[in-house]
């Protein structure tokens, strides 16, 4: 019987991993923000991104990113995209320093102007410590100097948009992969 219920324990756990339910594929409300953006370099080419959430996994970030790009380059009312390089790193989740969301109000008088800490997470420059609340009291700058903001992983591409069968590449060492424009659906496959 000790067996038996080990076993079930086991499918029990099993079933719910492998059932968590994927993240919502979004824009981005504002930089720093999870979710997907794009930006058009110099050159012509595109930086598309994908920023995750707090446990979302890097296959699934990855995927969004190829997703973004797809339905971009369908947009730019173009065939295809080709990615030029790819990057995966962490990246500060939020651009402001959220300290006062986790040490405001409810730590002491906390509200009114000044009581947000600047958006690097440093003490302000000059010797008043406008940081927030802390039992009261300002926020000591060893408690400032020892907190890191939230890490997420972050996808970036850069691709270039084209359509036609004569792709060039000048400048590259190497032949890009190209995928076909998307519209709004799965993450784009190669092209053959």
């Amino acid at each position: 019987m000790k067996r038996f219920s080990l076993v079930a324990a086991a499918f029990i756990a099993v079933v719910a991993v492998s059932g968590a339910e994927a993240k919502e594929y979004k824009a981005a409300a504002k930089p720093g923000d999870a979710g997907y953006f794009n930006v058009l370099e110099e050159g012509g080419f595109w930086t598309v991104g994908y920023t995750g959430e707090p446990g979302q996994s890097n296959r699934e970030i990855a995927e969004y990113a190829m997703r973004r790009a797809g339905d971009l380059a369908a947009e730019q009312h173009k065939e295809w995209f080709a990615v030029l390089t790819t990057t995966n790193r962490m990246v500060q989740l939020g651009v402001a320093d959220d300290l006062q969301m986790r040490a405001g109000n409810f730590m002491g008088s906390g509200g009114g102007a000044n009581t947000s800490a600047p958006v690097s997470g440093a003490p302000a420059g000059n010797s008043r410590n406008n940081t927030g609340t802390f039992g009261g009291e300002a926020v000591p700058n060893s408690v400032l100097e020892r907190w890191e903001p939230r890490k997420v992983r972050q996808t970036l591409l850069v691709i270039e948009l084209g359509s036609g069968d004569n792709a060039s590449f000048p400048g590259l060492d190497h032949t890009p992969e190209i995928f076909p424009a998307t519209g709004a659906g799965a993450a784009p496959s190669p092209k053959p």
